[in-house]
């Protein structure tokens, strides 16, 4: 007899974390492959290799080499040079913006479903700051019938239902932008989010909301228009530098991480005020 083991939840953070590692492995992935077009098809080292693994004398071979790595490359990988140069191998460091941009967006309603409910049972109608406009103007087209409102009155359940209006919501608006890290952190209890976030980090909060939204800005740019400018959509495609796509993927982690370490402290605040 066989016992069916108990389903277990990632938590927003763990979510955020296993979407976010790819963005990393491409970055490493670069780091190992970038060679600066110097590829190696000749040399002492590439023929001591060539006795190493028995290739035959007549086997194209291609060495990358550089601070990092060392990787022999064989005629059967079916892998043209060209596919090894830094242009191409860019292609990478864009992936790598769209998939952090992707964790963010997945991780920004994670943390709501996960802790909306606490906030609005414990806060009741003031869980949404009447001093907000932001949000205020985020939530302008959450609506409830006159059913809904009289059907709410006597629920225990309401601020499970409340909450999951909000989320559909979120579901169609985009939430991965400076916008939605702000309306995120509001919802959940935080009175200024990037202020919090900011000082958490010990960083600038217009510096951080700079970098984030040239992040995703970026990645607009490259899921809608093959990273080719919005100003200019049929002109070339945009440059991408190391340096930069990794100060961003590491920006959106940080902001990320600094948002569940702030939320998780005042949600363990507002929960010692629920009754019972």
């Amino acid at each position: 007899m066989t016992t069916s083991s108990p389903l277990t939840f990632l938590s927003p953070r763990q979510t955020f974390e296993d979407n976010m590692r790819p963005a990393e492995l491409l970055l490493r992935v670069y780091r190992l492959l970038d060679c600066n077009d110097s590829i190696q098809s000749e040399g002492e080292l590439l023929d001591a290799l060539r006795k190493i693994v028995q290739a035959p004398s007549d086997e194209d071979l291609m060495l990358i080499c550089n601070e990092i790595f060392l990787g022999l490359v064989r005629e059967r990988a079916q892998l043209p040079r060209s596919t090894l140069r830094q242009a191409t191998l860019c292609h990478l460091l864009r992936q790598a913006v769209v998939a952090s941009c992707t964790a963010l967006e997945t991780y920004l309603p994670a943390l709501l479903r996960a802790n909306l409910p606490v906030m609005i049972r414990a806060r009741g109608r003031d869980f949404v700051p009447r001093d907000d406009q932001t949000l205020q103007d985020y939530l302008e087209d959450l609506h409830f019938s006159l059913d809904e409102t009289l059907r709410l009155l006597d629920d225990e359940n309401a601020p499970e239902y409340i909450a999951g209006r909000v989320l559909n919501l979120a579901n169609f608006s985009y939430l991965s932008s400076n916008k939605g890290v702000h309306v995120v952190g509001a919802l959940l209890g935080l009175s200024k989010p990037w202020d919090e976030i900011a000082g958490h980090l010990n960083r600038d909060k217009k510096e951080l909301m700079k970098v984030l939204g040239e992040a995703v800005g970026r990645r607009n740019d490259i899921v809608h228009r093959a990273d080719r400018s919005q100003d200019s959509p049929g002109g070339d495609v945009q440059e991408i530098a190391f340096a930069w796509t990794q100060q961003a993927v590491d920006t959106i982690k940080h902001i990320c991480l600094a948002l569940d370490e702030l939320v998780t402290q005042r949600v363990g605040q507002i929960q010692e005020m629920i009754p019972g």
